[in-house]
């Protein structure tokens, strides 16, 4: 590693104290950082990243801001695989300043991220890609700048860093039915492990660093339903999912097969293996990497050729499984409030990505779209009725409005001033139901009853006369209804 005295060259970097404190890491004298013990970052067991090198990453001037980039980031606990990717990103771009003869922070400016835009097009990368070298090197330039390091405007990135996290529903790879079929015919091909992970990831959805890591006690019974408990992989959090019993008689095999190979020196129910042919397999207690579970699929697809439609071999990867039940559960006609909460999705948006409508789901929406309604206002009231004539025209209607509900619909206009009830619709003047939302509405004046009858026996009276109100609002409603269906 080239010696270059940021300390001389360089004194805007250190005005802070805080920037202070950094340079004295003696990891910026290092071009290869452990993640683990040099970062005390929590590496996934299933997909470990173990270092990070910056060797690659050119120009001395640059590379020492990226360490102090690196170091920053790495407070907020990030995952160490984002961390590497931040660091493949920029090391793209060193080289590309490098080969444009930029020799200091003075002379990046819009130009040079024009020029930047213009290369990475150039290369056989994706549009997604495309968009992640954006985020870090927003994320990176405006970090220097909160930090005091460097001034360069970011305004450049903005409306560029688009695709990064909603991907077209006809470029989602979820798992077609042709596929699902020859899987099934084949599976006695996997070893017995690899058979029983397929069976709980297809069937549940969780993703494949849950699968991996599921602890070897991760079966519980509430009352008569079984669940199955994990960490969720994304928010770290303790979570469960109902399960079926045909699903509860898998696990307990599996549970079987770790305590007969390992007793009780191992606590999760997956293990890795050495070995690669299914009858000379040597168990080790470790989890199984992602790749070694996707490379046993495509062995598998390999030898039993297994084929799209079209006659292409099929490639799998573990998050296909996940995005297919998502589109069941949607092809169902499960709805999306129930599909978040399953596939725990922070985000509604995310449904979208998975719904890949059979015809028969679509033509039972274009029937549902077209028919005829009759809609109730607070009064309970029928203050309109309405026949769509066209079926573009009537989803544009609905677009129309400013808020989605969890049933009925929103009229406010999108024209009006901002919602100001917003999760309070029952109370709102615009909220529109029909004889379609009876039974969410019979079910919430349930749910209503039983509040009252609590907050009754607690003595909260205001509490009390807040539910009370909504009850008489949702009878009003409700008997409108009824009428209506009369």
């Amino acid at each position: 590693m080239n010696q270059f005295d940021f300390t001389d060259d360089y004194q805007n970097l250190i005005q802070n104290q805080e920037t202070r404190g950094l340079l004295s890491n003696p990891l910026l004298k290092k071009d290869i950082w452990h993640t683990v013990d040099d970062l005390g970052l929590k590496v996934n067991e299933h997909q470990k990243t173990l270092t990070i090198n910056f060797s690659d990453v050119k120009l001395d001037w640059f590379r020492f801001v990226v360490k102090l980039y690196i170091l920053v980031r790495s407070r907020l606990k990030l995952s160490p695989g984002y961390l590497k990717d931040n660091v493949s990103h920029l090391k793209r771009f060193s080289r590309f300043l490098e080969a444009n003869s930029v020799y200091s922070f003075d002379q990046i400016d819009n130009q040079t991220f024009d020029d930047f835009d213009y290369y990475l097009r150039s290369l056989n990368i994706s549009k997604r890609t495309i968009s992640l070298h954006y985020v870090t090197l927003k994320n990176f330039f405006d970090t220097c700048r909160l930090e005091g390091w460097v001034e360069i405007n970011t305004y450049w990135f903005n409306g560029r860093r688009t695709g990064v996290s909603t991907p077209k529903n006809d470029e989602i790879n979820y798992i077609p039915e042709e596929v699902w079929h020859q899987l099934d015919q084949n599976l006695h091909h996997l070893p017995e492990q690899l058979q029983r992970m397929v069976l709980i990831i297809r069937t549940t959805g969780i993703r494949v660093g849950e699968l991996l890591n599921l602890p070897l006690d991760c079966l519980r019974k509430r009352g008569e339903q079984w669940r199955l408990r994990f960490t969720t992989e994304k928010y770290k959090t303790e979570d469960e999912l109902p399960i079926i019993p045909d699903l509860v008689v898998v696990i307990k095999e599996q549970q079987d097969y770790i305590k007969d190979h390992f007793e009780d020196s191992y606590n999760n129910l997956f293990s890795t293996h050495s070995g690669n042919h299914r009858k000379r397999l040597n168990p080790q207690p470790k989890v199984m990497n992602t790749l070694t579970f996707n490379t046993w699929l495509n062995k598998l697809s390999k030898q039993c050729n297994i084929q799209s439609k079209n006659g292409q071999l099929w490639h799998f990867s573990s998050h296909q499984f996940r995005r297919t039940v998502g589109t069941v559960m949607t092809n169902a006609g499960v709805r999306d409030l129930i599909i978040q909460k399953y596939l725990r999705h922070r985000s509604p948006d995310m449904q979208n990505h998975y719904k890949h409508l059979l015809k028969q789901v679509l033509g039972e929406e274009y029937q549902e779209l077209m028919k005829d309604k009759k809609y109730v206002d607070i009064s309970g009231k029928v203050v309109a009725r309405y026949q769509p004539s066209n079926p573009i025209t009537e989803l544009m209607r609905r677009k129309m409005y400013q808020i989605t509900t969890q049933y009925g619909e929103c009229h406010r206009p999108i024209l009006k001033s901002p919602c100001q009830t917003v999760n309070a619709c029952w109370r709102c003047e615009h909220w529109r139901t029909s004889t379609d939302d009876l039974v969410y509405l019979k079910d919430d004046l349930k749910r209503l009853n039983e509040e009252i009858n609590v907050a009754e026996s607690l003595g909260m009276v205001k509490q009390q006369q807040g539910l009370e109100d909504d009850c008489n609002s949702l009878v009003t409603r409700i008997q409108g209804l009824e009428a209506v269906d009369e």
